[in-house]
């Protein structure tokens, strides 16, 4: 009924029959039961549960009650519902979406089928919006009284589906006329009919289009890409192979042959710098040609000599526009040519040049950087072969200086003992006694000392490996005194020896101090023989756990100019340099020093950290032995302080401690030699504690960060790097326990 299209019978009692076309449905906390009649006009029942649980579709039923009006909806509430008779059930009315937004089906048993526009719900149930071009309606897949969220039906936009249910209408306000739906009887009420495209189909086109157009430019660049990696990985295999070379004929040889293919070329020359006679040589088999810089000739030797001069490449695509070739005449010049300088560094050696016999050549920026570089590796090669030839010499040269200067060493120290056994032997021949007890007695020991000598000599020659252990350094100084005595009686020394009566024990290489040792004294025993006064003082005194040698000798007033220059000559009669010796102190951790006392008076003075016994009564030898290796420690601290302290805790476990003053010195004794940890401070003069880290972190067992306080972050970021913070000032007990860790890591026995 207009304006507001209200029901006609809206509150009034009517009675009304019809048969039942569908099974109850829930919508919200309602129930409705739709009958329609022979003319296919349809009216919803509201009640109740056990009204309706006795009628099933088909049924005829006549029912008495008021009409209601639920959202625009005009509804039977019945107060009498009775079945009347039974027949088939109703089929349902196949209809368009447009034609159920009517009241001329509201009630009524529909099938309609159209695609899905959007899926929404309220609080009666779920929603789907169908339809096409504007003619929407919404089907109500109603829950049940319990359910209390949608349900997943897995429809999607675009699906189109086949709907089964009664037409209804849903509008809250006047006018009542608008907001018709379907109530689904249930989810098995609406099929797919088919599956959306997941793609739109212009979409999908566009998109395959794209992606054809893409794959067709990743195709080419890819092809592109790949022609440009084999050529780069020829002209680095060209290059190590050029590096590798033996002579520049090979180097030629290896270009000719790999060139052509990468570079589009037909021909390869090379031409070095003759600095005798200032002109460009070509390295050729036979025939070589050579180009002067002042006059060159036109065509190819023009261009190779501005090219040469002016210190840049040359590129010549077309050489009948080229100034170099216009005199040229016949068929003899190349079609496109490019010269490029060979720089050792800085250093130009000569002309690379590549040119095509047949076509025209453009050479990109690529081809030319690429030829440059291999130009480039070409007079490194040049360069590392001449320095290689060199070295020969040196070396053959250095070799027979060694080989002469041994020879003659071995027959210095082999003749006195010689010379006495043909004296004795001679002695005993003009005898006439038979007690030849002495003289056999002499004539053995003289043959003992030359056998020593050549021992030691052999000794002298081999590379030791540097073991550390414990050295009784008192007894090696006896020893070696014990040793060279005869020889320095033969020339005339005196040798005294003052030495400690108890034993010195320090951590080193016996071979290495030995070694110095002897090279020292050897070194004294010739300088004495030289001088006024045949004397030589070797003394040892412990000050402060460290052992002072003293070896003081006489000589003569211009050894001194030796001593000052040592560092870099031979000593006179050993075969180690001072320089040497005091590394090799140094290394142990100890100072080594050429004295001038007097103008005929020199003295070599030693100083050793000493393996002192502990304080609770522990011997020496029992606090060597308590551990079966000892820890190499590297100290790198520019503060003197902080080295002497470690060196005093660490010498107290019987360590063996060596300090340095920068980082540098501390990255050439870890090349040298072996340590099993390094201490290092924050703050170095010249190289910092991060790149000596770097460095030489895999080449020590652990490091140690020395910190001048202690930095929470510094330590957490630092120890996850399998390394130690130490702050200062230093704890004995935290180095200790720094010791024992490191010792652990490298599978020491840390008892102590």
């Amino acid at each position: 009924m207009a304006p507001d299209w209200t029901p006609v019978y809206d509150g009034k009692e009517v009675l009304v029959s019809g048969q039942v076309s569908a099974a109850p449905v829930w919508v919200s906390e309602s129930l409705y039961l739709a009958i329609q009649d022979q003319a296919g006009y349809g009216l919803l029942l509201e009640g109740s549960e056990r009204q309706f649980r006795d009628f099933a579709p088909g049924d005829w039923v006549e029912s008495q009650g008021p009409i209601a009006r639920h959202a625009g909806l005009a509804v039977l509430i019945p107060r009498t519902l009775r079945r009347t008779s039974r027949a088939e059930p109703p089929a349902a009315k196949i209809l368009r979406p447009s034609e159920l937004a009517s009241f001329r089906y509201l009630g009524v048993l529909v099938t309609t089928e159209s695609a899905v526009a959007q899926e929404k719900g309220n609080a009666g149930g779920d929603l789907i919006s169908i339809g096409e071009r504007g003619s929407y309606i919404d089907v109500v897949l109603p829950r049940t009284r319990h359910d209390s969220s949608p349900q997943p039906y897995g429809f999607h936009a675009g699906d189109r589906i086949r709907v089964t249910g009664i037409d209804s209408q849903f509008c809250r306000l006047p006018p009542y006329d608008r907001f018709f739906q379907i109530l689904a009887l249930g989810p098995a009420s609406i099929t797919v009919v088919e599956k959306a495209w997941m793609i739109p189909p212009p979409l999908l086109l566009a998109s395959v289009m794209l992606a054809a157009a893409l794959l067709a430019i990743w195709w080419f660049r890819e092809r592109r890409m790949a022609a440009l990696r084999r050529r780069m990985r020829v002209l680095n295999s060209l290059g190590e192979d050029v590096i590798g070379a033996a002579s520049p004929a090979e180097i030629l040889r290896r270009l000719e042959m790999t060139l052509p293919k990468v570079s589009a070329s037909s021909g390869t020359g090379m031409y070095l710098l003759n600095r005798g006679t200032k002109s460009l040589e070509s390295v050729q088999a036979t025939g070589a040609e050579s180009i002067e810089l002042d006059n060159p000739r036109s065509g190819m030797a023009a261009g190779i000599a501005a090219c040469f001069r002016n210190r840049t490449l040359i590129a010549i695509p077309d050489t009948r526009r080229s100034p170099f070739f216009r005199k040229e005449t016949g068929g003899s010049s190349p079609r496109a040519a490019i010269f490029v300088p060979m720089f050792a560094q800085s250093e130009l050696v000569g002309v690379l040049e590549l040119h095509n016999d047949e076509r025209i050549r453009y050479y990109s920026q690529a081809d030319q950087a690429a030829m440059q570089h291999l130009a480039n590796q070409v007079a490194t090669a040049l360069k590392l072969q001449e320095q290689h030839s060199v070295r020969e010499q040196l070396f053959r040269s250095e070799k027979l200086a060694a080989a002469g200067q041994l020879i003659s060493e071995i027959a210095n120290e082999l003749r006195l003992p010689l010379e006495s056994i043909v004296a004795r032997a001679s002695a005993l021949r003009s005898r006439r006694t038979d007690d030849f007890r002495e003289e056999l007695e002499t004539i053995a020991a003289d043959a003992q000392r030359a056998s020593q000598i050549v021992t030691r000599l052999d000794s002298l020659a081999k590379v030791e490996q540097t073991e550390v252990q414990a050295v009784d350094l008192t007894a090696l100084l006896t020893g070696l005194v014990q040793f060279r005595e005869p020889e320095c009686k033969a020339k005339g020394v005196e040798i005294r020896s003052q030495l400690a009566a108890k034993p010195t024990i320090i951590m080193g290489s016996p071979g290495q101090l030995e070694q110095v040792l002897l090279n020292l004294l050897v070194d004294a025993e010739k300088a004495a023989a030289e001088a006024r006064e045949k004397l030589i003082t070797v003394s040892s005194s412990l000050l402060a756990r460290r052992m002072l040698v003293e070896i003081s000798y006489s000589t003569r007033s211009t050894e001194f100019q030796r001593l000052d220059a040592a560092d870099g000559d031979h000593l006179s009669g050993g075969a180690l340099a001072l320089g040497a010796c005091r590394s090799i102190i140094q290394s142990h951790g100890g100072e080594f020093r050429a004295v001038r006392v007097s103008p005929v008076q020199a003295r070599f003075d030693i100083e050793l950290q000493v393996v002192e016994p502990r304080s609770s009564g522990v011997a020496a030898g029992a606090a060597l032995g308590g551990r079966t290796r000892h820890l190499n420690v590297l100290v790198v601290d520019p503060d003197a302080k902080v080295q002497r302290q470690l060196l005093q805790l660490l010498g107290d476990r019987g360590d063996r401690v060596v300090p340095v003053s920068n980082a540098e010195e501390g990255v050439d004794l870890v090349q040298r030699m072996r340590f099993d940890m390094a201490l290092c401070a924050v703050r170095q003069p010249g190289l910092n504690w991060v790149e000596f880290f770097e460095r030489v972190r895999y080449q020590v067992g652990g490091f140690v960060l020395l910190t001048d306080g202690f930095d929470t972050d510094l330590a957490r970021a630092f120890q996850g790097s399998e390394g130690f913070v130490l702050s200062k000032p230093i704890d004995e007990a935290e180095v200790l326990r720094i010791c024992r860790a490191v010792e652990e890591r490298a599978g020491l026995a840390a008892r102590g």
